[in-house]
């Protein structure tokens, strides 16, 4: 791809006086570097004299034995021979003489940032022209370059950096009293598995809930489950379902299972059993009805994930909706080509990292399922159930995570009895950063792709 040259400098916004503000202000209030550097970064400066300047006095700020003024900086940027593309000597002198106010450094800071990005989105879409005016092989590609161009400069806004005590005390606030609303009861989205709501009052944005079991163990109808009993209810939540291993008319096959209670095999072989003709229908405009969405692309990568999940968001907000759960099915199937270069364990890092960040941007809880290393598949009795050790890619996975659940269900050996939770599965929950661990049983029918309360839950707490 042809890269363009940067779009015309004069129609390209800047405030070089702004700057020259924010550089006087720190070589006469050193104190106010680490502050104004939380803000701003070299390339947010429009003058390449400035970044040198700049350069020089973050250096200088980091060296305790080094003292900031007029002459440090200018012996600094001579040494390295950077004083005349700097402006010279005379030029730094002024940018002292000329400060105004030094404390309204942080606020010449912002606006020289907010400048940067209007910079950056206008040279993006300058080269989004340039490619789109050539034949592109795959268009499908283009777009999903363009999207990802787009996004790393727009979630460059997403952080708020460091905030005072005051400046939390409006967001604590309406938290607070969203929590003293709840009563002890729910405040989050009820899941509708009473034990897991009682342990968690819900699922609340900006958590990220790892999921895992072995192959066979139900995970994924688990989470399709939770995703079901949020967007079918009496307060219906939209939904965010990645199938990354299933499409997702096969999806919506075992969601009608599992709500209508209608056998999987029976309607694979598009056989209705009989009495069962009313509830199917009307659970298929349960469905139908219900705030669900579903994406099915096989080749995932996280800039996909991440770009779909703020653009379904921001439609629903226009709507006055909020994103109530995204699903990941599964977390391995996803890719990050950015990274992939460094190895699977830092690429999988990589995503797990980036799901969090958009949990905590998005406001919204997403549910990522997990495979687990083959070890466990090996172990026999208690020992064989799951630990966080058994994630597959565990350390980034387990440290990024607010919740670990495992899913775990005794397999007799061949001439055993049948185990005493037969039919039923174990919901381990190894890690949670808001609450206990511990265990729980639901009943498990595989055949529905359903599970559901037990009336006497049993509880196996760590």
């Amino acid at each position: 791809m042809r890269r363009a040259t940067v779009a015309d400098p004069r129609q390209v916004p800047a405030d070089i006086e702004a700057e020259r503000q924010v550089l006087g202000s720190l070589i006469l209030r050193p104190d106010l570097t680490i502050q104004v550097s939380s803000i701003i970064t070299r390339n947010d400066f429009f003058s390449d004299g400035h970044r040198f300047i700049y350069d020089a006095i973050l250096t200088l700020s980091n060296d305790s034995t080094n003292e900031i003024d007029p002459i440090t900086v200018v012996q600094y940027l001579q040494d390295r021979n950077h004083l005349n593309p700097a402006g010279g000597n005379a030029y730094i002198m002024r940018l002292v003489e000329d400060v105004l106010a030094p404390n309204n450094a942080p606020l010449q800071a912002e606006r020289i940032r907010n400048i940067a990005l209007r910079r950056d989105l206008i040279n993006a879409a300058h080269q989004i022209e340039v490619d789109a005016r050539e034949p592109q092989e795959n268009e499908g590609s283009f777009l999903k370059q363009v999207e990802e161009s787009i996004l790393k400069i727009t979630s460059k806004t997403s952080s708020r950096g460091v905030l005072s005590a005051a400046e939390m005390q409006s967001d604590f606030f309406d938290y607070f009293e969203h929590l003293i609303a709840a009563r002890g009861g729910m405040s989050g989205l009820p899941t509708r598995y009473e034990e897991l709501d009682n342990r968690t009052s819900g699922l609340r944005g900006g958590e990220l809930l790892i999921l895992a079991a072995r192959p066979g163990m139900g995970k994924s109808t688990f989470a399709m489950n939770i995703a079901m009993n949020l967007a079918i209810s009496e307060q219906p939540a939209p939904i965010l379902f990645f199938t990354l291993e299933m499409s997702r008319l096969e999806v919506l096959l075992r969601i009608l299972c599992a709500h209508s209670q209608t056998n999987h095999a029976d309607l694979k072989r598009g056989h209705i059993p009989q009495g069962k003709k009313a509830s199917i229908q009307a659970s298929m405009d349960a469905i139908f009805k219900s705030p669900i969405y579903m994406d099915d692309t096989g080749a995932l990568s996280i800039w996909d994930c991440i770009s779909r999940t703020r653009k379904l968001g921001m439609e629903l907000r226009q709507k006055g909706q909020k994103l109530g759960l995204v699903v990941v099915d599964y977390l391995q199937l996803m890719s990050d080509p950015e990274n992939r270069k460094f190895g699977r364990q830092m690429e999988v890092a990589s995503i797990s990292r980036a799901l969090k960040q958009l949990a905590m941007s998005e406001d919204v809880p997403i549910l990522a399922l997990s495979q687990m290393n083959r070890s466990v598949e090996q172990r026999r009795g208690e020992s064989a159930r799951p630990q966080l050790s058994d994630l597959r890619e565990s350390g980034a996975l387990e440290q990024d995570a607010d919740m670990v659940m495992f899913i775990h269900r005794d397999a007799p050996a061949e001439g055993e009895e049948q185990p005493e939770h037969a039919g039923q599965a174990e919901i381990i929950i190894s890690k949670y950063r808001a609450g206990r661990t511990g265990g729980f049983y639901l009943a498990y029918r595989p055949e529905l792709f359903r599970f559901d309360n037990l009336l006497d839950a049993g509880s196996t707490e760590a």
